[in-house]
């Protein structure tokens, strides 16, 4: 049943800073999970102000299936728009989905 409310797709990327010979850094992408079922949420002002309490700044929220590691250093795809992974919350540690909430950037 919770299957069926994922209408989008995703990949999951992990991301790190590699240094590079000229002394600055650089960004490099590794894609850990692709085509992974997954909808998408944008946050409203109120969850956004809420969330801001925490310290957190997020702007959508991204539910899919709790069979994969997510962590904050990864980065979630869906077609051109990249998300940052800003928490990863599996309520209740039920396994029965992840929420995780996102930031887009443009």
């Amino acid at each position: 049943m919770f299957s069926a409310l994922l209408n989008q797709e995703m990949s999951v990327r992990s991301c790190s800073l590699t240094a590079d010979s000229y002394g600055g850094q650089s960004v490099s992408h590794s894609t850990i999970y692709t085509g992974r079922p997954c909808r998408i949420n944008v946050l409203s002002a109120a969850e956004q102000l809420i969330l801001s309490r925490e310290g957190m700044v997020a702007s959508h929220k991204f539910f899919c299936d709790a069979d994969m590691t997510i962590t904050n250093s990864y980065e979630l795809v869906v077609g051109s728009t990249v998300y940052p992974v800003v928490d990863v919350r599996n309520y209740d540690e039920g396994s029965h989905h992840l929420t995780i909430l996102t930031r887009r950037v443009e």
